[in-house]
């Protein structure tokens, strides 16, 4: 793939770590089995674990190595800032496959280290103005030499005090705001004056033997003081999260008041090199074994005839990443013709998400195959997340942006609706939300202009 082609460095590096982890989770399976076999002893173990050859995630080949995955440290020098680079490719080095991710990202520093050097900088050149004052009244320099170096210093002075100044901005509008900080005590305010109000309620009705007042204080916490809350919350810190540690079964809450990646700053062009994924080979056709049928051609046919009728052919194909006008092509032509004429917007789409794309591929050529004209559907991603997480805004995570934005959209008494379309196995009381799953699905057909399914 061209660089040109690639969305973003951003969606390249994702896809390069999507690649490691699928490599190494299903090299670690491998692994598990040797590991936990009872029948094995440990020599044998090692034995068994040295005759491992893991697959190639690109091209499912095994070789001593899979697939290589490298992080490389650049160091600075006078022509480039130190960068990184991330690279990948076939392990089976004789014959390797196409793959070939190599992308460079700048090395990023924290802000507040960069101003502390800068200013420190800063320092040193006033001190070298000084001392070369001392110098010129004590006769150990000449007045030309001092108003040169006093120039020189100047204009370093004045250079790093203009980048000092835009650090010290981004600085304050992602850490230090004065306008989040006044937001935030008068947000507190009006949480303090809504818990009195509610304390109020609940004295009125202990006083009054009146459940009305109940209710207000009800209304008083949904409506004002648990927006307030969470406005708060927000403003004091900009992470929030939960992380559940699996090992001893706990939960631990991680708030930061500004976020790790708003305070890390590079001068290096982060760029991508190459990016080659999806195996270039032939079309290849998986044949289910023919159907035998024994027909007889007469009554006085000795020999029944033997016909074999070959079933349907399902054919498969990968996308060639970094060919075609929109960086996708397939080497079947049915496939070819099926993504030319898909909505740009489901393309799009497809792009972040290459399993959800084979997979609607795959169903909807072959669909097409069975029953010629047959309309297209919109299969649901392997990773959707039904039922969804809720966030901490409010929001509901389906673990595919689309449907985010498809859902999250909605008002909330249909999302409420929508939430309740599942069945449930009156014995075991397992919910089975395949009604959700297709309101889902028609959610994002209209989102990505998906029409009725003919292409």
């Amino acid at each position: 793939m061209s660089v040109q082609e690639i969305p973003s460095v951003n969606e390249a590096l994702i896809e390069y770590f999507r690649l490691k982890e699928k490599f190494e989770n299903e090299n670690n399976v491998y692994k598990k089995r040797i590991i936990n076999n009872p029948t094995l002893s440990k020599k044998e173990k090692r034995t068994e674990y040295l005759k491992l050859m893991p697959k190639c995630v690109n091209c499912k080949r095994p070789s001593k190595k899979g697939t290589i995955f490298s992080i490389v440290y650049h160091p600075s020098d006078d022509k480039t800032d130190s960068y990184r680079t991330f690279k990948s490719i076939c392990g089976d080095l004789a014959d390797p496959c196409n793959l070939n991710i190599e992308i460079n990202i700048g090395q990023r520093d924290p802000l507040d280290k960069l101003m502390n050097k800068i200013r420190n900088e800063i320092i040193e050149y006033k001190n070298n103005i000084i001392d070369d004052k001392n110098k010129l009244l004590f006769g150990l320099i000449t007045t030309e030499t001092a108003l040169e170096n006093f120039e020189n210093n100047k204009n370093y002075i004045s250079d790093l005090t203009s980048v000092y100044e835009i650090y010290l901005d981004k600085w304050n509008n992602e850490i230090d705001n004065q306008e989040k900080k006044i937001e935030l005590e008068e947000s507190l305010v009006q949480s303090y004056e809504s818990i009195t109000a509610i304390k109020d309620c609940i004295k009125k009705m202990n006083e009054n033997n009146d459940t009305k007042y109940a209710i207000d204080a009800a209304n008083i916490y949904h409506k004002i003081l648990k927006p307030l809350l969470d406005k708060i919350r927000q403003l004091k810190y900009s992470e929030n999260s939960v992380y559940n540690n699996e090992n001893n079964n706990t939960c631990n809450l991680i708030q930061r008041k500004y976020k790790i990646e708003d305070t890390l700053l590079t001068s290096y062009e982060d760029k991508i090199i190459s990016f080659e994924v999806g195996l270039k080979a032939k079309v290849v056709k998986k044949k289910k074994p023919g159907l035998i049928v024994i027909e007889s051609e007469s009554e006085e046919s000795e020999k029944p005839k033997i016909v074999v009728k070959e079933s349907v052919v399902d054919e498969t194909d990968e996308p060639i990443i970094g060919q075609g006008k929109d960086g996708i092509a397939w080497n079947n032509p049915k496939y070819q013709q099926l993504w030319d004429k898909l909505p740009p917007k489901l393309k799009t789409e497809f792009k972040l998400n290459i399993d959800w794309m084979k997979d609607f591929m795959y169903t909807c050529v072959n669909n097409r195959n069975k029953k010629s004209g047959e309309a297209c559907k919109l299969t649901t991603p392997p990773n959707l997340i039904i039922p969804p997480r809720k966030m901490d805004n409010g929001q509901f995570d389906f673990g595919v942006s689309i449907y985010n934005k498809a859902f999250n959209s909605q008002p909330k008494t249909l999302q409420d609706t929508y939430l309740t379309l599942y069945k449930e196995d009156p014995v075991t009381k397992e919910k089975n939300y395949k009604m959700l799953e297709e309101t889902l699905n028609s959610l994002v057909e209209k989102e990505v202009e998906f029409g009725r399914g003919f292409f």
